[in-house]
């Protein structure tokens, strides 16, 4: 019995070592927990736009605005681009096609949008409609007739991920407002920095 006792020692002294081992081994090879975190990115601060022809929204900041003071012949032109995302985004605001009464009327009187991917969706609170142009640059329009006027933000997607984000922020959160009368303090110039609440809307596929 005591012949047997001493490899059964050493063998416990042994796959002790070579347990505490690899133990040590697998301790090294792990990466401390702060080091897999992954950050989390800062989303940007969304500037508030007030119209005095009678429109807010809210867009990221860090874009670049062309209200077109040259533009006399539409109520709305403003264009936003960025130096480091090709593409920009544009609200108008037009007379609509003689005939066009409302968003239905507005996509069946564009030529451009024939074969395009039509959704409902709402603009400023009122029925809209939401456009896909396929082509070598992708193009996303939502508009719908107000006041007898057609509002509508158009976005060239060259680079797609980002300006389809600024159509959403801008779209979500497009709003009509009450004319200011002459005389009274009104600017279209960001106003505020202001948290998003993103709009859900149910798109359904003409």
């Amino acid at each position: 019995m005591k012949k047997l006792g001493l490899p059964i020692f050493i063998g416990l002294v042994i796959g002790g070592i070579l347990s505490g081992g690899y133990l040590l081994w697998i301790r090294n090879r792990s990466v401390p927990a702060k080091h897999l975190a992954v950050p989390i990115p800062t989303p940007a601060q969304l500037l508030t736009w007030n119209d005095p022809n009678g429109f807010t929204f809210q867009y990221p900041e860090g874009l670049s605005i062309n209200k077109h003071d040259e533009d006399k012949e539409n109520y709305a032109h403003l264009e936003f681009t960025h130096p480091d995302h090709a593409g920009n985004l544009i609200v108008w605001g037009k007379d609509p096609a003689r005939g066009v009464t409302d968003a239905a009327g507005w996509v069946k009187n564009e030529k451009r949008f024939t074969g395009a991917s039509v959704l409902d969706t709402q603009l400023g609170g009122q029925v809209a409609k939401k456009i896909m142009i396929e082509g070598i640059t992708r193009i996303v329009v939502s508009g719908a007739v107000y006041d007898t006027i057609l509002w509508s933000v158009e976005a060239k997607l060259e680079d797609a991920k980002f300006w389809t984000d600024v159509h959403t922020t801008i779209t979500d959160s497009f709003s009509f407002v009450s004319v200011k009368e002459p005389g009274s303090e009104a600017t279209s110039e960001p106003a505020s920095v202001v948290e998003t609440q993103a709009a859900d809307e149910e798109e359904v596929v003409e």
